[in-house]
């Protein structure tokens, strides 16, 4: 009883940290700290050195590295080195020196999640709104940034102008529905091969009573639902994906679509690769819907939809990793949002193989273990 007692604490204990956890990831750390940036330095004078002092002194920016030209830092973008890149032009300190206005370009990753481009452009509007405030009041230029002023000028010398890459705004659209439509990709994966196991086994089990687990039945009724589920749930989402996306406007293009396609069926497979061993052993409906809980839920939190992978703690980044959604989605910005190629995104599709790999290989061991199981069962019944 002591025993008893003890161990349902422990799992009392352990479904109620999920829980907390999956509700605190909603907020944890949602302001972005220590942001990839890059900076080019075209005017090389007292007052630009001020400005990047002020962006590396922030925790907000997390400086890379000082780059040579405009075309490197979209270079870094298209790589996913750096979320926002600065670019201090020619001659800024000396039109300053002559009151005119000069524009600081903050070339930003579009299809980051929103809330990083947002955040580094608000932050790099505060420096030089700062910095111009402190010009305004005649300080040295080598002392920018020592003295904190909160007046507005009406005409700031120096003010920030952004460029976006790959989405025409700071939306969510690009980046956000994907993450959306994997919570329902997970989901429908999953549920449709267990809904075709449970039919077959149903049926089956009418003629052959005595069977236990759905990894019993004949290797011919095993077979079809993991093929069939995967063209229909595939197709579907696939289908649903494209329709969605051009509904909100999202460009792409034939090329895009037919990547985009293969890294979601190979995404279904993943997930229906898990569902499908999970199936093949276990018979309570209670049991795999528990299972599936805590398969689509931390994956869907911990995928760095919300909340940046660079903002997590260890342990809840190391959570996302374990499962396929995280593996998707760093697959699919690159080659639908960035339009690279796909190579670009095999490291990460490998990584799906192995889960398809791993899984399909218990299954087939199931398999084995159930039809050794079936013979058993139907050689007591002739016995009998």
């Amino acid at each position: 009883m002591v025993l008893q007692i003890l161990l349902r604490t422990l799992l009392i204990s352990l479904a109620l940290v999920l829980f907390f956890s999956l509700m605190a990831g909603m907020y944890y750390k949602s302001t972005p700290l220590q942001i990839k940036t890059a900076i080019v330095d075209l005017d090389h004078s007292p007052l630009s050195r001020s400005v990047i002092h002020n962006i590396r002194a922030s925790e907000y920016f997390d400086v890379k590295g000082e780059t040579v030209d405009y075309l490197e830092l979209q270079r870094m973008i298209d790589r996913g080195d750096i979320d926002v890149g600065v670019v201090i032009p020619e001659n800024t300190y000396r039109d300053v020196l002559n009151s005119r206005n000069v524009n600081i370009l903050a070339v930003l990753n579009g299809t980051a999640n929103p809330i990083v481009p947002k955040m580094a452009l608000m932050m790099l509007g505060k420096i030089t709104m700062t910095i111009s405030n402190q010009l305004e009041m005649k300080i040295r230029v080598e002392d920018l940034g020592a003295i904190p002023n909160d007046r507005h000028p009406r005409l700031p010398l120096l003010t920030v102008n952004e460029r976006v890459f790959y989405s025409p705004s700071l939306s969510m659209e690009s980046s956000m529905l994907p993450a959306f439509m994997g919570l329902a990709m997970q989901i429908v994966s999953m549920l449709i091969v267990l809904f075709m196991l449970g039919a077959n086994f149903k049926t089956f089990s009418l003629n052959t009573p005595g069977l236990k687990s759905v990894r019993q039945l004949p290797v011919k009724m095993l077979l079809p639902p993991l093929i069939i589920s995967l063209l229909i749930v595939g197709t579907s989402i696939s289908v649903a994906f494209f329709t969605t996306m051009k509904l909100f406007g999202v460009p792409f293009t034939h090329e895009v679509m037919w990547n985009v396609v293969a890294i979601i069926f190979l995404f279904v497979l993943s997930m229906e690769s898990i569902s499908y061993f999970l199936a093949l052993n276990i018979r309570n409906g209670a049991v795999l819907a528990g299972i599936i809980t805590l398969i689509v839920m931390p994956a869907f939190m911990y995928s760095g939809y919300l909340v940046p992978p660079e903002q997590m703690a260890d342990v809840p980044k190391m959570i996302g990793n374990w499962f396929p959604l995280s593996h998707y989605l760093r697959s699919l910005y690159p080659v639908f949002n960035h339009r690279q190629e796909l190579s670009v995104a095999y490291p990460e599709m490998n990584i799906l193989w192995k889960y398809v790999g791993l899984f399909l290989a218990l299954s087939l061991l199931s398999i084995l273990i159930g039809q050794i199981e079936r013979k058993k069962i139907l050689k007591k019944i002739k016995e009998a």
